[in-house]
């Protein structure tokens, strides 16, 4: 069995704002930088053989702390990218809405074949997500791995795991920080631990 700990990168300006990302070179904040910190505490009791993280700014910053609390080098994976988002990254959901008013009922009833203007299709961030877990089963086997990715990412992965078909706004909640275990052998894989927060509560920047 490999075990695979998932981790959202911390918090960055972006999020607070509400700002739609994808592939934007945004970067931690303050209370980013605490929450990696406080992520690579969490993880010392998982003992994880490798440290990935998704090629994105923001993910290898958090990545980074990690990787120097827990004596890992990072490795990076473009499999662990957030979803390509096209015309709408740099603007709010609020924007994209009223620029175009179908979208809501677009990302509802086109499920796993929505793909934004200009971005990339949520079907293959499946299959690429998948397919990083099957590349982690086979290099370490009978292991333990963190791999430091995307709220998109996770959440295209989660409902693939569970079988359920993404049908517009999130309903699923991946905060800044969490942790979400999958174990995978060559039979299955199975979601064990979705958006594991514990280890945030109570942080406060500075």
């Amino acid at each position: 069995m490999t075990r695979v700990i998932f981790v959202r990168h911390g918090q960055t300006s972006e999020n607070e704002l509400k700002v739609i990302q994808g592939s934007l070179p945004s970067e931690l904040t303050t209370f980013g930088r605490i929450q990696a910190a406080a992520i690579a505490n969490a993880l010392k009791c998982y003992a994880p053989a490798a440290l990935y993280s998704s090629t994105y700014l923001r993910a290898m910053q958090t990545a980074g702390i990690i990787g120097k609390e827990l004596g890992l080098e990072v490795r990076e994976n473009t499999r662990l990218r957030e979803q390509g988002l096209g015309e709408w990254e740099g603007k709010t959901w609020t924007e994209v809405a009223a620029a175009d008013p179908t979208i809501i009922e677009r990302r509802r009833s086109e499920g796993w074949w929505f793909c934004p203007p200009g971005g990339e299709p949520r079907l293959r961030v499946r299959h690429r997500m998948l397919a990083f877990i099957d590349e982690m089963r086979q290099a370490h086997p009978d292991s333990c791995v963190a791999a430091v990715t995307h709220g998109g990412a996770l959440y295209f992965l989660v409902h693939a795991l569970i079988d359920r078909v993404p049908m517009g706004p999130a309903v699923l909640q991946l905060h800044n920080g969490g942790l979400t275990i999958v174990d995978a052998d060559e039979e299955r894989v199975m979601l064990v631990t979705l958006n594991e927060i514990q280890h945030l509560q109570g942080l406060q920047e500075g």
